[in-house]
């Protein structure tokens, strides 16, 4: 079956991270294919031989419209390519094991778009850092990024790209599932709220987020509304505990790339705010005027993007 992975991925400096070569490198077992798509500025020629050594094509465009504007590029530089599935990727999880029971999945299953989580947040649909779009959805999802093109503000990326491709290949009849799946789950987002869950159901992937600490203000609330650990090194050991046997990405390596701000003030700091959120949630209003200022940061920060 010809098949591409067109895989998403922004990082600083001009050397390929680890854990991006990692989950390129499994994505290649799955598909005739992989691109790098990435942002403008040089690469190493180490790292470009390195591409060219494991058949990894990469294509640089102008950063604009997140990943979806990287995939919306990509798609017509491959569009006159007969595939029978296309993987649209994103390196916003860190891949840290095998996707094989995942890919045994979607070659089972009888789906025209599959997903990694599905959740009903919002509205139903697949969460786009990892998709499937298979033979028959393929020509409709082409056509409805031509439709849409390039959107510049994170909102409006969610609303029509990522909630609004699910809708539309439902409505073309189009069979739509998620490996995991929240379907009834309206009121959190799973990949985050519920990690260590996905992790014990066998999750191969994590938000990179969770273990970068690389969070916004406004991220915090829902933290604190969920009471979630924010310690990385919690899920790295619920990862290990329940992968015995199993060969996992080098996590030694993953966080001297990404360098979390942890420390001992840091949790302190992050516990402090949690027991205060505790005890305005106790007052209607001051749990009001606390959401308030909260969402008004992250309304500040979405109209940034």
């Amino acid at each position: 079956m010809k098949s591409v992975c067109l895989f998403s991925s922004y990082f600083q400096g001009n050397i390929i991270p680890y854990y991006v070569k990692y989950y390129m490198e499994e994505l290649s077992k799955y598909f005739s294919d992989v691109v790098l798509l990435t942002n403008e500025k040089p690469i190493e020629t180490s790292e470009l031989e390195y591409l060219s050594k494991k058949n990894i094509e990469i294509r640089l465009y102008k950063n604009e419209g997140m990943d979806f504007g990287m995939w919306y590029k990509a798609l017509q530089e491959y569009e006159k390519e007969d595939y029978e599935r296309i993987g649209l990727v994103n390196d916003s999880c860190i891949l840290f094991k095998s996707l094989q029971p995942f890919f045994d999945w979607v070659d089972n299953s009888s789906l025209d778009y599959a997903g990694m989580v599905a959740t009903g947040k919002v509205s139903y649909h697949l969460q786009s850092y990892f998709l499937i779009v298979n033979k028959n959805a393929i020509p409709l999802m082409r056509e409805f990024f031509k439709e849409n093109g390039i959107k510049k503000t994170y909102k409006g990326i969610i609303l029509n790209y990522e909630i609004g491709l699910s809708k539309y290949l439902l409505s073309k009849g189009m069979k739509m599932g998620g490996y995991f799946d929240y379907k009834n789950r309206t009121d959190v987002n799973p990949s985050f709220i519920l990690a260590e869950e996905l992790i014990k159901k066998g999750s191969p992937i994590i938000k990179k987020k969770i273990i970068s600490h690389n969070y916004y203000t406004g991220d915090y609330l829902t933290w604190f509304r969920n009471d979630f650990n924010i310690d990385y090194r919690y899920y790295i050991d619920v990862i290990k505990k329940n992968n015995q046997g199993v060969d996992l990405i080098d996590f030694e390596k993953v966080i001297k790339e990404l360098n979390p701000d942890y420390s001992i003030a840091y949790i302190r700091k992050y516990k402090a705010g949690l027991a205060v959120y505790k005890l305005l949630r106790k007052s209607s209003l001051l749990r009001f005027l606390f959401h308030r200022f909260i969402m008004v940061r992250r309304q500040l920060r979405t109209e940034e993007k």
